[in-house]
């Protein structure tokens, strides 16, 4: 199949209109119709199906549509890889970090990078980990930084350790509940967790907390770190945070950490990407980077 096969198919996928994918590619309407057809010839299976109410895909073309994405986006990093050896590290990374990540070690991290690589164009994202494997799954970044649950990343990606973290909850100054000390006395609360591609709403928790308990009653499923800490720093809501973002941020939202009689479990800060990746020169020379900002940040 051809790239521009490829994109034809891509640009009808986002735009969901033969009219709209053609404005985009800059080609007429039969043109963008000519090369979807001749792509799904070469596939052998319809992809596109159009009516009176637009363009839908197929059964095909829904499965079709994130491996499409992909091979986009290899071998744009594989033009990428050949320009940076050919011409010196020039081109782009692009990556995701979470937000603990990115007001701690990350500074000193690109630092490092720009100083070493100040052609390089680098394309960051602040966010959450189901987003980052779903970008990472349809190759649009290079890596990630998140924490993870040891054992719980899909087998399709692989982790490199940096550094663990800890867990700590996190109330507001006047929580009904700010004077407990273990996490059965907060079960009566209700708390703000992120969810993940495996486990949402009250599931999200349960492989968090110790003793076996099972989830709390009452779970808000949040995306956003810095909704999770002012929602928080404003309701009686009971939160989990890393100790690094605990540190740096609760005071200015008014949160107390609680100290807990439970050991709450490690996470793992690491880098992400997918299973079998070969990252270019320079995401490479980043990743370098960051495990030396890691190191120096954990020596201090």
């Amino acid at each position: 199949m051809k790239p521009n096969q490829l994109h034809a198919f891509v640009a009808v996928v986002e735009q969901m209109s033969i009219r709209a994918a053609a404005r985009v590619l800059g080609i007429s309407q039969p043109a963008v119709t000519k090369i979807v057809r001749e792509l799904e010839r070469e596939v052998g299976a319809p992809l596109v199906e159009r009516s009176v109410k637009g363009v839908r895909l197929t059964e095909f073309g829904k499965a079709f549509a994130p491996r499409a994405r992909l091979l986009l986006a290899d071998m744009q990093r594989a033009r990428d890889e050949i320009a940076q050896i050919r011409d010196g590290l020039t081109g782009k990374v692009s990556l995701a970090v979470s937000t603990s990540f990115a007001l701690t070690v990350l500074p000193a991290a690109f630092k490092d990078f720009h100083a070493r690589l100040p052609a390089v164009d680098v394309q960051f994202s602040e966010t959450v980990l189901p987003w980052m494997l779903g970008r990472l799954r349809e190759g649009s970044l290079d890596f990630a930084v998140a924490h993870v649950v040891p054992g719980r990343l899909d087998p399709q990606f692989e982790a490199m350790e940096l550094f663990p973290v800890r867990l700590v909850v996190g109330l507001r100054e006047r929580h009904p509940l700010r004077a407990s000390r273990s996490i059965r006395e907060l079960y009566k609360a209700e708390w703000i967790l992120p969810g993940d591609d495996h486990f949402s709403g009250r599931e999200a928790v349960s492989p968090l907390l110790p003793l076996g308990l099972p989830p709390p009653a009452r779970v808000i499923q949040g995306q956003s770190v810095t909704v999770a800490l002012a929602l928080v720093g404003q309701m009686d809501l009971v939160g989990l945070f890393v100790e690094p973002l605990a540190t740096l941020t609760f005071k200015r939202h008014g949160i107390r950490r609680v100290e807990i009689e439970e050991e709450l479990p490690m996470l793992s800060v690491s880098v992400i990407k997918r299973r079998g990746q070969l990252l270019t020169p320079a995401a490479q020379h980043f990743v370098e980077c960051i495990q030396r900002a890691s190191a120096v940040a954990m020596g201090s």
